[in-house]
């Protein structure tokens, strides 16, 4: 197999992984409270990648400093605990073709408050390309709401969670932590389930757990071919070629759009395909860069 085949398959397989988080954390509702299925599965999967880090020779396990660990716990914090309680309540009351096209926009709301706490100068294409992407956000969201697919309260929450993801992407960029990306995502990943512990416990009042098959292969979806599987693609076409990797990003909000509708038996809305359509173009825009004079 070409190079360039195995290329475009490894970025196929990373977008549909990616995507189908939403999807599997909707079918995952109908067993188990989604407070309590979160702190689990990133809870294993942290046990999980500390456990090949402390056998591998290739990427053996690094040690952080104290001060590290209070870095780690930040992004923790913010990158998977708020950002997650974000996703959660959203999933509950948003339908997943819109929560996909809201998740595809977090790069955009990067490039925002960069230029706020990074004192990035932005480009016309990043200007335009914001606006394209909000207007086709309220295309969609708009009969969303009209037909009690959606509630604003929902959408908030998905838009908190993902300026929680933006803090900790700028958060990041300030610490200038030395660590490689594989250890600062595990440490993140287990302080982020750990953080899930006393959500949990504030919320055993409604807790639900059914271990039935549906509890299992969503667990199982959203543990290995999202958590492990796609985000271990992701640092590795990044590392191949970051322009090429940021395109596939592209794709998730098309293809968690489809699979609202052909998995989840969402309906297709004209202002739904407007409206990925906007998004994906916004994106795109965004992207490219001015010709120089």
């Amino acid at each position: 197999m070409s190079p360039k085949i195995t290329e475009i398959l490894e970025g196929l397989l990373f977008a549909l992984f990616w995507a189908s988080a939403t999807p599997a954390t909707k079918f995952a509702v109908h067993s188990a409270d989604l407070f309590l299925l979160s702190c689990l599965r990133f809870l294993f999967v942290g046990v999980v990648m500390l456990t090949y880090s402390s056998l591998s020779k290739k990427n053996p396990l690094e040690h952080p400093s104290k001060k590290q660990f209070g870095q780690l716990f930040i992004l923790g914090l913010l990158n998977i605990t708020i950002y997650m309680c974000g996703f959660l309540i959203a999933v509950k009351t948003v339908s997943a073709g819109l929560v996909s096209l809201v998740m595809a926009t977090n790069p955009l709301i990067l490039v925002m408050m960069s230029a706020v706490f990074l004192k990035r100068q932005l480009t016309r294409f990043e200007w335009i390309g914001t606006f394209i992407s909000l207007a086709g956000l309220v295309v969609a969201a708009i009969p969303n709401l009209r037909e009690s697919h959606a509630t604003l309260t929902g959408i908030i929450a998905l838009l908190l969670g993902n300026l929680s993801l933006s803090f900790g992407s700028i958060y990041f960029s300030k610490t200038g932590l030395t660590l490689r990306r594989t250890t600062v995502n595990m440490w993140q990943i287990i302080f982020g389930g750990l953080l899930f512990i006393p959500i949990v416990a504030l919320n055993a009042r409604h807790l639900y757990f059914m271990p039935n098959f549906n509890f299992f292969a969503s667990f199982l979806w959203l543990v290995f071919p999202v958590s492990i599987v796609a985000y271990s693609l992701w640092l590795h076409l990044l590392h191949k070629d970051p322009v090429k990797a940021g395109i596939w990003l592209f794709l998730t909000p098309v293809l968690g759009y489809a699979m609202a509708v052909i998995i989840l038996r969402e309906h297709l809305t004209l202002f739904g395909v407007i409206g990925a359509i906007l998004v994906v173009t916004g994106l795109f825009c965004s992207r490219k860069q001015p010709v120089a004079a």
